[in-house]
């Protein structure tokens, strides 16, 4: 059986792209406990409530995360199962739905922010296609240049 007493952390992730085409990214840096020191960029999302659904959680999580506020995230555009360490040190299977946004302007509010957040987010950037593919920093899931691509290809009429 897959991972036999392994947790599933359920979340929803965002994909959110501008109209100049660009994807926004978190820096996430761990200065402490099992991940001290580990860096890496990666989309805008979390972790699902008790009874929350990956959509309402994407929802509520680009809130909290940018401030963009929207109705809707559509349909989910790719899923991800693989094993994760949390910040405690707790080995987890993750399993994350990806959902595609599209904001006008470039901007992204640190209003709502977690103390957690606050804490391990150490730079907001917005990536065009090709610099995502040439850089050489960490990035998740290691396969994004591949779903930003699969997901202007679903905006293309």
């Amino acid at each position: 059986m897959e991972g036999e007493m392994q947790r599933r952390r359920l979340s929803a992730r965002i994909l959110l792209i501008s109209e100049r085409q660009r994807l926004l990214l978190f820096n996430i840096r761990y200065h402490s406990g099992f991940l001290a020191g580990m860096s890496y960029w990666a989309t805008p999302g979390g972790k699902l409530r008790d009874g929350e659904s990956f959509e309402d959680a994407a929802i509520r999580e680009l809130h909290e995360e940018t401030g963009v506020v929207t109705p809707s995230v559509g349909r989910c555009m790719a899923q991800r199962k693989f094993p994760w360490q949390m910040p405690d040190g707790e080995q987890v299977l993750a399993v994350e739905h990806y959902y595609v946004v599209r904001v006008k302007d470039e901007l992204c509010s640190r209003a709502l922010w977690s103390d957690q957040e606050r804490e391990v987010v150490r730079d907001v950037k917005w990536w065009t296609a090709s610099e995502l593919a040439v850089s050489r920093e960490q990035i998740y899931p290691h396969d994004l240049p591949t779903l930003f691509d699969l997901a202007h290809k679903l905006s293309v009429k």
